[in-house]
């Protein structure tokens, strides 16, 4: 019987057993349909039952599975950071050896010949001192600008010998009798461009353009730039002289062009103007300030248990009132103190960096010297107790901001470029005179004379309304045209600035009618008097960066691309640095392709213009991701251990999650291959944990859940290694000390977990 007639068949028996007794057939079918809708109702129960006690099942293994991560979590922390400890130690120490032997043996080459005679550098220098100092009428210009050279590269070794030596290798009185060499090879450097333009100039009527009835003479060198213009012609309608073929051109005022006058445009490119200004100084670069060694595991607590998935977890900051940090003496074991007290002389050191005079508006710094003084020598100190209780060091020191005069070049904010040009009106020296056969010189033992302009004015019989008052005619201001340095990388309009030698800075005012030509490169301006001036561009001009990747290409080979607001960086890390060579000639050429230290790397790159090293003070002045730095600075020393082995590039959602979590995406990479984008995983870096996400970069919602398979692990170096294959983990046990030093210090100095705010 079909389904719709029996069921009208049940309703009228139903229907008709209220008024009248049911035959046999239908209590049967009615028998028949309770058995039916009892047995439906029981399979539904137990269906529910089974459900529950699947959810019940998964509950109980998803709890199994937290009890068993952080079992394996606390376990491991107990091997992990000592183990980080001792790999760092390990390398730090043999990094520094070897950066001492190499020292020492620079040195050995620099100053000393195996036969124990001076090296002919210093012999050159010191009798090109005596040839300036004698007057030797026989010194020419090219000998006196190839012993520049020579003193440029004295000043560049002593600096660097200055700056990279440790300061228990190199006695305070050392360091000063450096220091005042440096100075003085200084002021010798500026005496031998002035005698070269003194000895020019006293011939200059044997060096007359027939044309032009005055002097052009130019003298170029690898270092400078001598442009000279003696006016023999005095025409009164000469406005000024364009030096064509070195892209210069000055505008004489009217006032001088009837007066025996030289003009002198000097271009050096180096900078020894800069270091003398008193806030030279303030301004400490990311990379003079070497990071202290980050207390690995400091920031953890034991005894926290891993958090069901949307559970909040609280992290709190070691952040606690000195008075509150400062445990009882008798309370404190005697590795703890000394770990502390070590620690707290390397905060107090990295206050007071030892500063040098540099050729340029950077330095470098010692190899991670403050790094090694506080990791201590024992597992014993690395105690689960212990690491409850060490202070938290914030290793970036914060530099107070300092109010500087508008006028004034704030090297916080500006970087002077592309050298210094000296800008000079001199007074003619008496010329040569041809007597009856006989050459006539009068000889003056009074060197370069300066001309004063604007010149004081003199007072009429009957002066003006205006000079009545002790008011004089503005003197007409003096021009220069200028071709933007060749050595230098100009990303946007540069700004002039003019050296005050009263009070030792560059300065911005005084100088007006500014035009810039952006295709020709052609920087023009006006000034009230001759000046040394220089060009500078904003410090923070490729700040933030928008992308970030390290992408190992062989064992102990790395390239570190840096996608800055204009434009992009790739550098090649080994056991030297090299900044990468690009398609296109730039004005940088000389210095793409070029393997140097990393700190080398780090000045040469600021001194082109090329800067992505932000300053110790640069949150200040460009926008930043904010994240806690007690984790940043121990992440960069983990991403440098694995980066042999393991892609590292940043994370949108860096961007949007807490202060204390750092989000960064990772792929193993042995070969220099393109990875492909499903390859990359997502990971999640914390103060107390690590651990690999389930999530990817292209998803939607980002979800801290943790990724099928996986543990927690206390620190990244870690995590890398735990999931790397045999031979990945292979290449990141056996990393090479001075790669790791270099990719350690390059990713300091950069600071790609901060200054990174906008993905591509």
């Amino acid at each position: 019987m079909p389904p719709k007639q029996k069921k009208k068949q049940m309703t009228s028996i139903v229907s008709s057993a209220k008024g009248q007794k049911l035959t046999r057939s239908e209590e049967k079918l009615v028998r028949q349909e309770e058995e039916k809708k009892r047995l439906e109702e029981e399979e539904i129960r137990l269906a529910a039952e089974r459900v529950e006690q699947e959810r019940l099942d998964k509950l109980r293994f998803e709890e199994d599975e937290r009890k068993r991560i952080a079992e394996a979590d606390k376990a491991r922390k107990q091997n992990e950071l000592p183990e980080l400890i001792q790999i760092l130690e390990r390398n730090k120490i043999a990094v520094a050896k070897m950066n001492k032997n190499l020292r020492e043996m620079n040195k050995w080459q620099r100053y000393m010949r195996c036969d124990g005679t001076p090296d002919p550098a210093i012999s050159q220098a010191i009798n090109t001192f005596i040839n300036l100092t004698k007057e030797n009428p026989n010194v020419d210009v090219k000998s006196l600008f190839e012993g520049g050279g020579t003193i440029l590269q004295l000043l560049d070794e002593l600096e660097i010998l200055l700056s990279d030596t440790p300061p228990d290798e190199l006695p305070e009185a050392t360091a000063f009798q450096y220091q005042q060499t440096i100075w003085d090879l200084q002021e010798l450097l500026s005496n031998i461009n002035n005698k070269a333009t003194d000895i020019l100039l006293q011939k200059a009527i044997d060096l007359v353009d027939i044309e032009t009835g005055n002097m052009q003479e130019v003298v170029t060198d690898e270092n400078i730039t001598l442009c000279l213009w003696a006016n023999f012609n005095k025409n009164p309608r000469f406005k000024g002289y364009a030096f064509v073929n070195h892209n210069v051109e000055f505008e004489l005022p009217k006032p001088l062009a009837m007066s025996d006058i030289a003009v002198r445009i000097l271009h050096t490119h180096y900078d020894h103007i800069s270091c003398r200004s008193p806030n030279f100084y303030t301004h400490q670069r990311a990379f003079k300030m070497k990071p202290a060694a980050v207390e690995i595991g400091s920031a953890l607590n034991e005894d926290e248990e891993p958090q069901a998935e949307g559970e909040q977890q609280e992290i709190i900051e070691d952040q606690k009132a000195p008075e509150e940090q400062k445990a009882p003496e008798e309370q404190k074991v005697p590795e703890e103190q000394h770990t502390l007290e070590a620690m707290q002389s390397v905060d107090e050191e990295a206050k007071t960096p030892r500063l040098t005079r540099t050729k340029s508006t950077a330095s470098t710094s010692s190899k991670d010297e403050a790094e090694m003084k506080s990791i201590t020598s024992s597992k014993e100190a690395i105690s689960e107790d212990l690491d409850k209780k060490l202070l938290s060091i914030d290793t970036i020191q914060e530099i107070p901001i300092l109010e500087i005069d508008d006028n004034i070049v704030d090297f916080r904010l500006y970087t002077p470029l592309g050298g210094v040009y000296y800008y000079d009106a001199l007074k003619l020296p008496p010329q040569p005179k041809f007597v009856k056969g006989w050459r006539i010189v009068q000889l003056k033992d009074t060197g370069l004379q300066t001309c004063i302009y604007p010149p004081e004015s003199t007072k009429e019989d009957s002066p003006t309304p205006d000079e009545k008052e002790g008011e004089n005619p503005p003197a007409p201001p003096v021009g220069i045209t200028i071709k933007l340095p060749p050595k230098a990388l100009f990303f946007e309009q540069p700004k002039p600035a003019r050296w005050d030698p009263e009070g030792q800075q560059w300065r911005t005012d005084g100088i007006y009618n500014i035009t810039f030509e952006p295709e020709e490169q052609i920087l023009s301006f006006k000034m009230d008097t001759f000046n040394i001036f220089t060009l500078s561009q904003r410090y923070h001009i490729n700040m933030p960066f928008r992308f970030w990747e390290i992408r190992p290409r062989a064992e102990n080979d790395a390239i570190l691309t840096v996608v800055a607001a204009f434009t992009k960086v790739e550098i090649r890390i080994k056991d030297l640095c090299q900044l990468c060579p690009v398609s296109v000639v730039d004005n940088i050429s000389n210095l793409r392709g070029k393997w140097m230290s990393a700190s080398s790397l780090i000045v040469s790159m600021i001194n082109a213009g090329l800067n992505i090293f932000p300053g110790s003070d640069s949150e200040n002045y460009v926008k930043t991701n904010a994240k806690n730095k007690q984790v940043t600075l121990q992440l960069y020393t983990e991403m440098a251990l694995v980066s042999s082995a393991i892609a590292l590039r940043c994370s949108k959602w860096n961007f949007t999650s807490d202060h204390d979590e750092i989000l960064l995406q990772a792929c193993e990479s042995l070969s220099s291959e393109m990875i492909a984008e499903e390859d990359w995983s997502l990971y999640m870096v914390r103060p107390e944990r690590s651990h690999k996400l389930k999530v990817k970069e292209s998803s939607e919602e980002l979800s801290n859940e943790i990724a099928e398979n996986t543990d927690f692990y206390s620190n990244l170096y870690h995590m890398m290694r735990g999931l790397a294959s045999d031979a990945a983990k292979e290449r990141i046990l056996n990393i090479d000390d001075l790669f790791y030093s270099n990719m350690h210090e390059i990713l300091h100095a950069t600071q790609l977990l901060t200054h990174t705010v906008q993905v591509n």
